[in-house]
């Protein structure tokens, strides 16, 4: 993974779509979201890794329900309201880093992490 301690800390909305296994706990999930061409990426993984406790749905919730994925700003302002970002999560793709273009009206900035200069 690229160092990115100088990059802020976002949020991309995506979508919880369905359960995968709901046999033990925690209950895994495929939560999808599209990139900027329209492709639909897809992450299954257990249900703490998308939501804190508090936030989890409910065991009989019925899906679609919004999610938030985190992930890093790497380059804001492309053209076309665009921006890339950076996921850090092992069912992404074998090395378990990927980057992404996605539509910049998805992403909602929390902060930065690490160094403090702008």
């Amino acid at each position: 993974m690229t160092d990115d301690s100088r990059s802020p800390a976002a949020l991309l909305l995506a979508e919880a779509i369905r359960w995968v296994d709901r046999s033990g706990y925690p209950d895994v999930v495929e939560v999808v979201f599209e990139d900027a061409d329209g492709r639909q990426h897809s992450i299954i993984d257990k249900t703490p890794l998308f939501w804190d406790a508090d936030d989890e749905p409910d065991p009989d919730a019925e899906l679609p329900v919004p999610v938030y994925l985190d992930v890093v700003l790497l380059e804001r302002d492309l053209p076309g309201g665009r921006v890339r970002v950076a996921i850090d999560h092992r069912s992404v793709n074998d090395e378990g880093y990927a980057e992404f273009i996605v539509p910049a009206d998805l992403i909602s900035q929390v902060g930065g992490t690490g160094s403090s200069e702008q």
